[in-house]
């Protein structure tokens, strides 16, 4: 196939080979750059199974549009050949940079990690699973950008099962998932798991079931709990071993469920070493020492600002004729090193990623509040001008006695994530939270009651109904429980369902809506006792639901998608939205203005109902929660123990 044409495109040489074909690289004669021309096996060109299957992934990856994701430029169908033509990544696969090193250092791993989660994440969002996450299939090309590779055995959330059946394992056994094992339909968790297998590799230099047979090692994911990462590599903390035991949890119930989860945690585990002193070295290990950056004066290098000082006023006192060239070099170097008033960005290394994200600007208004905790921080509510709680990770609830200004942690008795809080008066309050936990106060947060449902599916969002005492709260599994006395007992009810069920929000104290995973949308018209499927809109996850009135409403979701309905939630319409991270929260805090949370530190306001969007810098990267007014001042709470304000401008 060297030197030979198909249609315009002229193969170069062979880049690699897979189950499925051969992959060259090819010249684009017309474009005149080089691409990656992925060419079936001739074996297979009889098998209408696999023609369908091959077909499926161009335009499978063709669909994928993020930084992190090679993407697909187009299809060929010449003379019995069929190719995908994909982009040319001139670059070094992550397997090759283990195999060229021996492991990775930490904080590189990381890095990298935290793109794949990125690129993986996104494809989750659209309805696409990988299957098969390996280090052979990441690649970085010459400026450090992860990009993931060979979505051939990926499969639509959406399709029907027919193409890969339930009973034939996908995948490659070092790094695949006990539900793969088993036979079983891959889910997002399953990417999550081989992913997690893929970091423990980068960090240790091999995997964790590595020796036996095929299915020595098959029953290794099936029944063995791979090392902690710190018993094998001294230098690594061992607060990495709890977020890699997560990611390969052979129970999905307690495995990440998402992407952002997962991420959540890389990110918080990756502040906490920065913000302490690197572990010393391996002996094998060169360490590159760095300079001081040096300022040139003349003829001199000096390397502190304070020699500048010395050697400034030493020459302004002896030199006294020149002390005008004085003034001009002091005002020039000066200058040089005075704080810029303007926005500080970092240096983008990348089309859309997650540096160039807007919210990854050192400069905000929002100013920090401090907080007694590190934990992530799921939800904030005020009771009064003067008293506030907040709820999150570990069981932390925090509470406020002067309006925000500071937090003290009060003591719940309950370890376990906490993810929603609100009152309906100054005494009586609900918490609900994961494994089903619901705490109720009717002393104002003083102390805190557990609450039996029967139910151990986590709990993510509730509300009071307006003007009443009715409760419902949605969580895992198609949950949604209902409460007609304040909390205090709970019935399920149907919810048609079986998913994450992420948010729900009643109109009036009659209508209401819960969303949740893969687009599902619930309508209640009388008081939360039943609930009908709303026609899907679309594919990805949605989060959060808010009513600016009873017409005007608002969802956000997976891929930074915002939906619009101005007719009471009869019809929903996407509307435009810069952003590619995951929203969060949407919040109206009154009929003009409202909020919309990312995960990557994205806020995006409004002033005239949601008609225009406008996206700002937390000055934070990081997940975004909690969105609350009291007073004129809006505060925002999130991951690492983050609380932001900032005084609502008066229009």
């Amino acid at each position: 196939m060297i030197g030979r044409n198909i249609e315009h495109y002229k193969i170069v040489e062979v880049l690699g080979k897979g189950g499925m074909g051969v992959v060259y690289k090819a010249f684009d004669l017309k474009l005149e750059r080089f691409i990656a021309l992925k060419i079936l096996n001739s074996d297979f060109l009889s098998n209408p199974h696999f023609l369908e299957r091959f077909k499926r992934e161009a335009k499978h990856q063709a669909k994928l549009n993020h930084p992190n994701i090679v993407p697909v430029y187009g299809f060929t169908e010449e003379n019995g050949i069929l190719g995908i033509i994909m982009e040319y990544v001139s670059g070094e696969t992550v397997e090759s940079l283990i195999n060229r090193l021996g492991r990775l250092e930490l904080q590189y791993a990381l890095s990298i990690l935290k793109q794949i989660l990125a690129g993986i994440g996104y494809a989750h969002s659209k309805g696409f699973i990988h299957r098969d996450i390996k280090p052979s299939n990441i690649i970085l090309n010459n400026d450090g950008v992860v990009k993931i590779m060979d979505f051939g055995i990926s499969k639509s959330l959406t399709e029907g099962r027919n193409l890969t059946k339930t009973g034939t394992k996908i995948g490659t056994i070092l790094y695949m998932s006990p539900e793969q094992v088993k036979a079983k339909e891959p889910s997002n968790q399953s990417d999550i798991y081989s992913l997690g297998i893929t970091f423990f590799e980068m960090v240790v230099g091999h995997v964790p079931f590595e020796t036996g047979t095929d299915y020595e090692i098959m029953e290794a994911h099936l029944k063995t709990n791979p090392p902690k990462i710190s018993s094998l590599i001294p230098s690594v903390p061992s607060s990495i071993d709890a977020v890699f035991a997560k990611s390969v949890n052979k129970s999905l119930v307690k495995r990440y469920a998402t992407c952002e989860d997962f991420l959540d945690d890389v990110n918080q585990l990756s502040l906490e070493l920065y913000s302490t002193k690197p572990e010393k070295q391996k002996k094998t290990k060169t360490i590159v020492k760095t300079k001081p950056k040096e300022f040139l004066t003349g003829e001199k290098r000096v390397t502190t600002v304070g020699k500048k000082a010395k050697y400034y006023l030493w020459f302004s006192l002896t030199i006294l004729l020149f002390a005008a060239l004085f003034y001009f070099a002091y005002s020039t170097v000066s200058n040089f090193w005075k704080p810029d008033s303007s926005v500080i960005k970092v240096q983008d290394t990348g089309k859309n990623t997650y540096i160039s994200n807007p919210a990854y600007i050192l400069k905000s208004q929002w100013s920090k509040v401090e907080t007694p905790t590190k934990e992530n921080i799921n939800s904030m509510t005020f009771v009064s001008a003067l008293v506030g709680f907040s709820c999150g990770k570990n069981g932390v609830i925090l509470k406020s006695t002067d309006g925000g200004t500071t937090w003290v942690q009060t003591d719940s008795s309950n370890e376990n994530i906490l993810y929603n809080i609100s009152f309906y008066d100054n005494l009586n309050g609900i918490i609900v939270g994961e494994k089903g936990v619901i705490l109720i106060t009717n002393n104002g947060g003083q102390s805190w009651q557990e609450i039996k449902t029967g139910s151990s599916a986590s709990l993510f969002d509730f509300q009071y109904l307006p003007g009443t005492s009715i409760v419902v709260a949605v969580g895992a599994n198609g949950t949604i429980l209902r409460s007609e006395d304040g909390g205090n007992n709970w019935n399920r009810v149907q919810s048609l369902v079986n998913k994450l069920l992420y948010s729900v929000k009643f109109v009036n104290d009659n209508d209401g809506y819960i969303v949740g995973w893969d687009g599902e949308v619930l309508q209640s018209n009388d008081k939360g006792r039943s609930w009908n499927k709303v026609d899907k809109f679309t594919t990805n996850y949605l989060r959060s639901v808010d009513f600016v009135n009873k017409d005007i409403g608002f969802i956000v979701g997976g891929g930074g998608e915002i939906y619009k309905t101005t007719n009471s939630g009869s019809s929903w319409k996407q509307i435009p939205s810069n952003t590619i991270s995951g929203l969060i929260k949407v919040k109206f805090i009154d009929e003009k203005n409202g909020f919309i949370l990312g995960n990557k530190g994205e806020i995006l306001t409004t002033s005239d109902s949601g008609e225009n969007w406008i996206e700002s810098s937390s000055g934070i990267f990081s997940t975004l929660k909690s969105v609350e007014k009291n007073g004129d001042t809006i505060f925002i709470a999130g991951n690492n123990g983050i609380i932001l304000k900032n005084t609502l401008k008066s229009n």
